[in-house]
């Protein structure tokens, strides 16, 4: 095989790999009434609990994402990874643990891998690297194409 052929090979490969890790997430209605620890949780809050925490979180902030930590009667022990506020800027975390009263949360998403939108950006991907390699190096494309004949006969 030659060492272009063996070059997509490995780009293949490593493009089917790559969703396996960096997949595409949803987040869809927590099913249960307790959350379970140690998932990645988004909480909508109220507007009476964006007030409240805006001392914790920043002004404005209508979700918190992150890491469920602890689960009491009261309140959500939250390792917070992003925020959202009402004009829909996100802001990264680093884990910082926030309580959250559970009378300032609205809703409860749970967040999970979705197989058809990690399926459909895979497919995307193969088919634009494989019509970027027809267009650039198969017949006729700008690297590629059939080799050069022996050109004009002598006169």
């Amino acid at each position: 095989m030659s060492r272009n052929h063996h070059r997509w090979l490995f780009l293949i490969r490593l493009l089917l790999f790559l969703p396996l890790v960096a997949g595409c997430y949803v987040y869809r209605p927590l099913g249960t009434s307790t959350p379970p620890r140690g998932h990645q949780l988004r909480m909508t809050l109220t507007d009476a609990g964006s007030a409240t925490l805006a001392s914790q979180l920043g002004p404005s902030v209508e979700a918190v994402g992150g890491m469920l930590v602890e689960d009491s009667p009261e309140a959500y022990v939250l390792s917070v990874v992003e925020t959202r506020n009402r004009r829909g800027i996100e802001t990264s975390w680093l884990g910082e643990q926030v309580s959250i009263s559970k009378s300032a949360v609205a809703t409860i998403e749970r967040r999970e891998f979705s197989r058809t939108r990690t399926g459909l950006v895979t497919v995307g991907t193969i088919a634009g690297i494989l019509a970027a390699r027809a267009a650039f190096w198969g017949p006729g494309g700008v690297f590629g194409g059939a080799k050069p004949g022996p050109g004009p006969g002598p006169r």
